[in-house]
């Protein structure tokens, strides 16, 4: 049984990272350390975030920040050495405070002819908004919570 809730079809989410898989960030039995997938879940949300008009950095610069306040992983099949990987990521849920992205990690075997893919991992990570000047809760800008608005869809991938 997985504690990760249920995540939406790779169909409803969009490629909006890739990455290889370095040696470093590999662990003794030769497969991706399980806490090294949170750096890709980050540069997928980043990502995410900048391709709908939002540079992280910018909310910062105005003293807002997105801290983690929940992840849920389901692993499903290691990610080796050298393999390409490609994460998908999706905003499920935004209120003025709150705001939950849903990942799909998929990767291709290096060295794999075929370039067949297959399912990594899915996850989801909650975040609340902040004053960075004292990290207490607060409500999201409002062009921040229209922007995140704008990006939340459902299990058919469609806007909502």
């Amino acid at each position: 049984m997985s504690l990760c809730p249920e995540v939406l079809p790779l169909s409803a989410m969009r490629p909006v990272a890739s990455a290889r898989v370095l040696y470093a960030d590999t662990d003794k039995m030769g497969i991706v350390y399980h806490a090294t997938y949170l750096r890709y879940l980050e540069l997928a949300r980043v990502e995410l975030l900048r391709a709908a008009g939002l540079a992280y950095a910018r909310m910062e610069d105005a003293g807002f920040g997105l801290p983690l306040t929940d992840v849920a992983v389901h692993y499903e099949s290691p990610a080796r050495y050298d393999d390409a990987m490609t994460i998908h990521a999706a905003v499920v849920r935004a209120t003025k405070v709150r705001v939950s992205f849903q990942y799909r990690v998929t990767a291709v075997r290096s060295g794999d002819a075929s370039g067949a893919s297959f399912d990594v991992l899915r996850a989801q990570t909650d975040h609340c908004c902040v004053r960075t000047a004292d990290g207490r809760p607060t409500r999201m800008p409002d062009d921040v919570w229209h922007l995140l608005c704008g990006q939340v869809v459902d299990v058919a991938g469609d806007r909502v």
